[in-house]
């Protein structure tokens, strides 16, 4: 059995022999840090369903801290353990066409994934690997995740040596190709990258500013509230700062509480704009976009450097998403929409543009869909009998029994305080219903959708899969359906959308599905 070490030396050697002739191998001990860091995240994503004997122990753990740091050194030592074992049992081979993965300590796994079959090449490049410059390859099908292949410690010239090679036998063939002999002593020259679209760090400040997640946070925080408001109340006092004083009617104004509040209010709103800043700069930095042949190269991270692949023909959509903060500042998140092979994290699914310009955005459009009308095109507006149907049946019911409610058990405050939320959620239905548009052109279809914000999606009719026309007889009898666009990556809904512009998706879409000879992947 040899080392990863030796095919550095000679590169791909082994992708000449046949399975019999080649050998397994084993990654570099390194990836023992790896499968470390897997095993803590595995614990770590069983968070949640710790959080009940965490509390229970909470406060015998305060009052016994040998007893946590005995919990800890067990921890420690059962992740030691299991990344070593994880190593050990870790090996791959390499033939001519085809990778075989060996793994697993107690439930035994054996992949044989053909080189013709892998659809992405994403390489990974956490911060312990950089200084021995090692990078974990990810090959993946269009399948599930259980048909990815995960290389976890290779030397870069090795793994980009190996993606090359993928990339290279994925290319068309072409029709009166050269003898053997020839293609054997003459390579084709390597196709140099073009630089699509960059960000840089003010970019993902205004990313990170626009797409606050930290409510994600703030939900897995929630059993904690109570320990976490004492301790910052302690700190406060320590600090000088007597908050129930600050807020307490009989010493302060009601002028001067409200202050207060509106001060805490946005120093909160602060942290929690600094924390997403901080989480786009993480996941973004060093962003870069690469065109290659036909393939779209990403990479970013400032932690864990990634870089993506994405063969063009696999592309399903592009998605153009404007939140209202979006909107103000002038920003577009784009995503390009693979194959949705059933991975474990979505963010896998797609190549993300994080807040360009408007301009910029079309411009990563034209590349991809060189003919597209979007910036020109005029979009129909599906019916009004959207806005009727759910203020009839969801708005109104509870409006009236909410309010009816109330003002049986004489809490007039209280209705009038609701008609605020009720207006809102009325509100949101006539935006959904303003956003709503679709439009077609011979090779591609326009969908535009959202509340406040605007999305836009943009696909060739023929990545259609499936399309499902559905009319209920008060829909037929006003000449109404909603059609169901299918494509690999998802599914695209339109509401109340009148019957000849539905029937004419539906032919447009199969006529293109039928006479295109492209490749939906």
């Amino acid at each position: 059995m040899n080392n990863s070490n030796e095919s550095d030396v000679a590169p791909l050697s082994e992708l000449k022999q046949t399975v019999s002739q080649a050998e397994w191998q084993r990654v570099s001990p390194i990836a023992i840090l790896y499968f470390a860091v897997a095993v803590l995240r595995f614990f770590a994503g069983q968070f949640v369903y710790l959080i009940p004997p965490f509390i229970l122990l909470f406060n015998r753990i305060k009052d016994n801290p040998g007893l946590a740091i005995g919990m800890l050194g067990g921890l420690l030592l059962l992740i030691i353990v299991a990344a070593l074992l994880k190593y050990y049992y870790f090996q791959y081979r390499l033939s001519a066409g085809t990778v075989e993965i060996r793994s697993g300590v107690i439930s035994k796994k054996y992949l044989n994934l053909p080189f013709n079959r892998i659809q992405n090449i994403k390489l990974e490049q956490p911060i312990f690997y950089r200084p021995a410059d090692y990078v974990c390859l990810q090959l993946d099908t269009a399948g599930s995740v259980q048909q990815e292949a995960r290389l976890v410690a290779l030397s870069r010239p090795f793994a980009e040596a190996l993606k090359q090679h993928i990339l290279d036998l994925r290319q068309p063939v072409a029709d009166d190709p050269q003898p053997a002999d020839q293609q054997a002593n003459s390579e084709p020259p390597a196709a140099a990258e073009q630089l699509l679209n960059q960000r840089s760090l003010a970019d993902l400040v205004i990313h990170g500013i626009s797409n606050n997640r930290i409510w994600l946070f703030l939900g897995l925080a929630a059993p904690f509230y109570n320990q976490l408001a004492d301790k910052i109340l302690a700190l406060l006092l320590q600090a000088g700062i007597d908050l129930p004083a600050l807020f307490d009617p009989t010493q302060q104004s009601w002028f001067v509480i409200g202050l207060y509040a509106l001060s805490l209010t946005m120093f909160i709103m602060l942290l929690f704009t600094l924390f997403s800043v901080l989480g786009s700069v993480l996941t973004f930095y060093g962003y870069t976009l690469h065109k290659k042949q036909h393939n779209y190269i990403r990479r970013s991270g400032l932690l864990t450097r990634h870089e993506v692949n994405m063969k063009l023909s696999r592309l399903q959509w592009v998605s153009l998403k404007r939140d209202w903060l979006d909107m103000l500042l002038g920003r577009v998140n784009l995503s390009f929409e693979q194959i949705n092979g059933q991975q474990q994290f979505a963010s896998e699914q797609k190549i993300m543009v994080p807040s360009v310009t408007p301009a910029e955005a079309l411009t990563l459009l034209s590349d991809a869909y060189p003919d597209n009308q979007l910036s020109t095109v005029v979009f129909r507006r599906i019916s009004r009998r959207f806005i009727w149907r759910y203020l009839l049946l969801f708005w109104l019911p509870v409006t009236v029994i909410s309010q009816t409610v109330l003002w049986l058990q004489q809490q007039p405050e209280l209705a009038l305080l609701t008609i605020v939320p009720l207006s809102f959620w009325a509100l949101l239905i006539v935006m959904r219903w303003y956003r709503y548009g679709y439009a077609q052109d011979e090779q591609y279809c326009y969908v535009r959708k959202g509340y406040f914000g605007i999305d836009y999606y943009c696909f060739a009719n023929y990545k259609l899969q499936q399309v499902t026309f559905k009319q209920s007889w008060l829909m037929r009898r006003s000449g109404l359906c909603t059609v169901k666009l299918v494509m690999a990556s998802g599914a695209l809904e339109l509401p109340f959308v009148d019957e000849a512009g539905g029937w004419a998706l539906l032919e447009q879409g199969l006529y293109q599905l039928q006479q295109s000879k492209k490749a939906w992947m």
